[in-house]
């Protein structure tokens, strides 16, 4: 079956706006307006700094933020959550205190608890999910990245992407940004330790300015809960050499290897008694979630990448190219195996016309993902040959075209349009019915201003097309996801500093509404909800509040709270109305105070303490009938640490301090009334209970 809704084809396409984009900006070269150039302020062509990067986003006519994660570092960095969980519009949530969690932005696979999608996730701008769509956390490492991009919804178009969720960049120093070594330990509750190392540095050869930068970590946990145990070392490294000051090329590598254990969802009544338990679930005589060797996710993933930046005049060329391996072990209600190999890149060119800023960009990826499915004895070996052996092929194509035209010194307008085409293909030798072959399509126009009240305040609006193309897993039959989800967002926001006497502000506020079609939901099929099957839900409606404020009070007292407002719903839905969409809490705010004092170090007072908070105020609905709910909860938390000097520095941080039982995520079905998915009620999947880790950081010249 093929499905297309577009047929001019991508290279015309391509040139076609090209052209016209050119022509669009010859017309206006007459105009002496200030130009909208972006540059950075690092010695690479092909790594931006922080500070470039916060430049980036005022440029952005939506929501976009960057997360120093030099902030993150002042208590644990373990987690996703510990990096992004006060990131505006991140909704995130730890899964089992492990790298897995559940993440969503503006509602993308919110019914998704595992093997996420709706996001492009990135390392160093170098994707690092597989060519079909779906990611898994464990692939990166938030440890040796400096800072990680943000950019929402239709606002990650840069880097190709139209999804609902957008796009997360986590970005790693380079020699030239972070020369000298760290050496950092953290340990704490439930048997955690990890351990991080990083070394950086620049020099001359032959005439030419190389830099370095390589950073290894291993992390170990047995965890909260029974049969959560956690292991993990990863490697990441970037070595760039700039030929002249207009040419420099930059090579990435990575390796990761990770083992976890999956505890599995509890009942209400194990959650309230004991949530540190695995499930109870049997098969037969047998606990498959209490066997070490059964309920598992063991990863292993390699991957290579090249950036090469060439600037001529105003004119910036930018070439990548990536491959990554995956490799997977995954015994659950059958031995899943699977091998993923990825490769793709992107061509840009970014050329400044007098107060055009255009670029034009093609983004191509492919990849391959072999694997078989076994019976299993759930004690993590097979019992028989494989039921499915599979060969998922899949292959994108991106070509955008994007113009930022500085009307006047305070405003200037975008406009983007980006023609994606997708391609999905399964050949299962072994089942029939697993076979499709699909194509889908499509032009998504984007069009937004930015204006700035103030050189630090601006505020901008912006109304785009969504695409996202089904993963493998989801793509198949009429029963399951076989059509794109498409939609329109509009959003309107503000972002800005001020300072009043004593008082310095920061924040970033945006209200968006994003309209849909065929969105992608997930839910439990059968009553134990052992699997799963995705469906296109005909009509639905996301809209929402993403609000960071910061506040700094004679630089002693600082605070900083992340406000997540979601209004998730199906639209006129024939069997549930308008419903509220499952998996969210309406409100979620997270949040800290800390008070610091002592000599200054790094620009800031040396030493600080105060506490921290998550709360969730209101009950979420678990099912599209809106018949079970996930209890609203309350956490209170600890942060303290110093830098004693230049050198050494310390944390303490403490979490969920009363001990608070409490779901932070749940599994998701259509009705939880129904008999046919009713089950035992095993929906909930427990926080962590109460907890302190205590790290230490040496920094070398």
């Amino acid at each position: 079956m093929k499905q297309s809704k577009l047929a001019l084809t991508p290279i015309a396409l391509f040139m076609a706006m090209a052209f016209s984009g050119a022509a669009m900006a010859q017309s206006q070269t007459a105009n002496n307006l200030n130009t909208v150039v972006i540059t950075g302020k690092s010695d690479s062509l092909t790594q931006g700094s922080i500070e470039s990067a916060k430049d980036s986003v005022k440029t952005i006519p939506g929501g976009a933020s960057i997360v120093d994660l030099n902030q993150v570092r002042e208590g644990r960095q373990s987690t996703w959550s510990d990096s992004l969980g006060l990131a505006p519009g991140v909704f995130i949530q730890d899964r089992f205190g492990s790298e897995e969690a559940r993440i969503s932005i503006r509602g993308s696979a919110l019914s998704r608890t595992y093997h996420s999608f709706g996001t492009k996730v990135m390392q160093d701008g170098v994707p690092i999910n597989y060519a079909d769509g779906f990611f898994d956390m464990q692939t990166v490492d938030p440890n040796a990245s400096r800072y990680v991009e943000v950019l929402r919804g239709p606002n990650a178009t840069t880097y190709g992407a139209t999804t609902l969720g957008g796009a997360i960049n986590f970005v790693a120093p380079t020699g030239h940004t972070s020369s000298g070594s760290v050496a950092r330990a953290e340990v704490g509750s439930f048997g955690y330790n990890k351990v991080f190392a990083s070394t950086a540095g620049v020099g001359k050869a032959d005439g030419h300015v190389w830099d370095y930068y390589v950073a290894g970590s291993q992390t170990k946990q047995d965890g909260f809960r029974d049969h959560a145990e956690m292991e993990n070392q990863k490697i990441l490294g970037n070595f760039g050499v700039k030929v002249s000051k207009d040419v420099e090329s930059r090579f990435y590598v990575a390796a990761v290897r990770s083992r976890t254990q999956l505890p599995g969802y509890l009942t209400k009544d194990e959650l309230e008694k004991d949530p540190s338990i695995a499930s109870s679930q049997k098969v037969g005589s047998i606990y498959p979630y209490r066997e070490d060797a059964n309920r598992r996710r063991d990863v292993e993933a390699q991957r290579v990448a090249n950036k090469t930046t060439v600037r001529d005049g105003n004119t910036i060329y930018e070439l990548a190219a990536y491959a990554m391996n995956y490799s997977l072990w995954h015994p659950i209600d059958s031995i899943i195996e699977q091998n993923a190999k990825s490769i793709g890149g992107h061509l840009k060119a970014t050329r400044i016309l007098d107060q055009h800023q255009i670029s034009v960009a093609y983004l191509p990826s492919v990849g391959s993902t072999k694997g078989t499915s076994k019976p299993t004895n759930n004690q993590g070996a097979a019992t028989g040959l494989a039921t499915s052996n599979y060969d998922q092929q899949s292959k994108n194509d991106s070509f955008f075209i994007e113009d930022k035209y500085k009307s006047s010194e305070r405003t200037t307008w975008t406009g983007a349009l980006q023609y994606d085409r997708a391609h999905r293909k399964v050949v299962d030798a072994l089942l029939a019915t697993n076979n499709y072959d699909y194509s889908f399509s499509q032009l998504s126009p984007r069009v937004g201003v930015t204006h700035d009240l103030t050189p630090s305040n601006q505020v901008f609006a912006s109304l785009s097309r969504n695409f996202e193309a089904p993963m493998f897993g989801t793509a198949g039959n009429s029963t399951t996801a076989f059509k794109p989800q498409t939609g329109t967002t509009f959003e309107v926001g503000t972002r800005g500093e001020s300072t009043h006497d004593k008082h310095q502000y920061g924040w970033d506020a945006t209200y968006y509404r994003a309209n849909l079609r065929n969105e992608f939901l997930t839910s439990c099929s059968n009553a134990a909800c052992t699997t799963s099957t995705t469906t296109n839900v005909p009509t639905t409606l996301h809209q929402g509040i993403e609000l960071g404020l910061s506040h700094l009070y004679d630089k002693k007292v600082d605070t900083r709270i992340a406000l997540l407002y979601s209004d998730f719903k199906f639209v006129d839905n024939a069997s549930v109305g308008n419903n509220a969409l499952p998996g969210f809490p309406p409100v979620i705010v997270r949040g800290e105070a800390l008070y610091r004092f002592g000599a200054q170090v790094n620009g800031k007072p040396s030493t600080y303490i105060g506490p921290k908070f998550e709360w969730v105020p209101s009950k979420a609905p678990m099912d599209y009938a809106n018949t079970v709910y996930n209890d609203s909860y309350a956490l209170l938390g600890f942060k303290a640490g110093q830098a004693m000097d230049q050198k050494w520095s310390w944390f303490l941080d403490a979490r969920n301090l009363t001990d608070k039982k409490y779901a932070a995520t749940t599994n998701i079905s259509a009705n939880y009334t129904a008999p046919a998915t009713a089950g035992d009620g095993r929906r909930y999947y427990p926080g962590d209970g109460r907890s302190v880790y205590v790290g230490v950081e040496a920094k070398f010249d």
